[in-house]
């Protein structure tokens, strides 16, 4: 508890800027079980940009853990998750589930460059995908499906003007009062396109093209904000495969895996497990080698310096 009251004081003395707020994946259960609570944490989400004066670019509310790429001051960031935390705990328990740990908590990432920009969006876009729990663009809680996306725009719900407070207070326990173009679904809850301001990505992105390709194509951009997080990573054999056909062109003159010799094979290993965190298993078969070959290169210090993964001794 200590540590985490602690963090909590140094994310507070962040000042204006733009940041990822990443909460913890919670292990011992789900925040989110079902539509409603899926729709209320939609709803949440953009009363959060009223109440504490954030501007959010983009967030995705996966089962267990929530991403929000947002701007705004690290107290009020910080003010924000506890609010979220407090309201999520009581639809819960009301719900009849376990609330969350009383250490449950978050990381604040600041994003100070444009490219590292363009990272956690991408990484958001594919967190879903990647969790296989549906295709790029089609998961419903959270912004991601909003980008470039005629459909997205047609979804509409019933505008703040049209309802009663008593209605508005019932969807989002609070007197809080809200815009009077926001939209809210039936099913969905709030809709994003009421509060996300998508410029951003229209900003950093040349085109529909440009992103999709990123979207799918970038893996170095998933596998660091990944590590950055905590969070795990699994490609499929067609992602390493891929992955595999860009090394072997930009860094081996295209050659054939077959054709490459024993030190460019160590120095392929090492680079797939250590840069990309791909398994021994899953290089073994994709290379055609054995097992217990993989591990000899991974496990060397040689091949590790030589693809330039060398473990560097502590500063004192």
């Amino acid at each position: 508890m200590e540590a985490y009251r602690r963090q909590r004081e140094e994310y507070r003395k962040m000042g204006n800027g733009y940041y990822h707020l990443c909460t913890d994946g919670w292990k011992a259960g789900n925040i989110f079980n079902n539509i409603v609570q899926f729709a209320y944490g939609m709803t949440l989400i953009g009363i959060i940009c009223i109440k504490y004066s954030l501007v959010i670019y983009d967030f995705e509310l996966m089962p267990n853990h929530i991403h929000i790429i947002l701007s705004g001051t690290g107290a009020n960031a910080v003010e924000a998750f506890l609010y979220l935390k407090m309201k999520l705990n009581a639809r819960l328990v009301k719900d009849g589930y376990s609330p969350l740990p009383v250490d449950y908590g978050f990381i604040l990432k600041p994003i100070n460059l444009k490219e590292q920009m363009i990272t956690e969006i991408l990484y958001l876009h594919r967190n879903h995908y990647e969790k296989q729990y549906a295709a790029i663009g089609g998961y419903p809680w959270g912004s991601a499906y909003l980008h470039y996306s005629v459909l997205a725009q047609m979804i509409d719900g019933r505008k703040v003007s049209e309802m009663t407070a008593r209605e508005l207070e019932e969807l989002t326990g609070t007197r809080m009062r809200l815009p009077s173009h926001w939209q809210f679904h039936p099913k969905l809850g709030l809709l994003p396109k009421s509060f996300v301001d998508t410029r951003m990505v229209k900003k950093l992105f040349h085109g529909v093209k440009d992103y999709s390709t990123r979207l799918v194509k970038d893996y170095e951009s998933f596998v660091t904000v990944s590590r950055d997080l905590g969070e795990e990573v699994e490609f499929s054999d067609i992602e390493i495969q891929d992955i595999l056909s860009k090394m072997l062109l930009r860094d081996y003159q295209g050659k054939s895996v077959y054709k490459l010799g024993a030190d460019e094979k160590g120095k392929l290993v090492v680079t797939l497990s250590k840069k990309y965190g791909i398994s021994k298993d899953d290089i073994a078969r994709v290379l055609h080698m054995p097992r217990h070959i993989v591990s000899q290169f991974v496990n060397s210090k040689d091949y590790g310096r030589a693809a330039g993964y060398t473990k560097t001794a502590k500063s004192v």
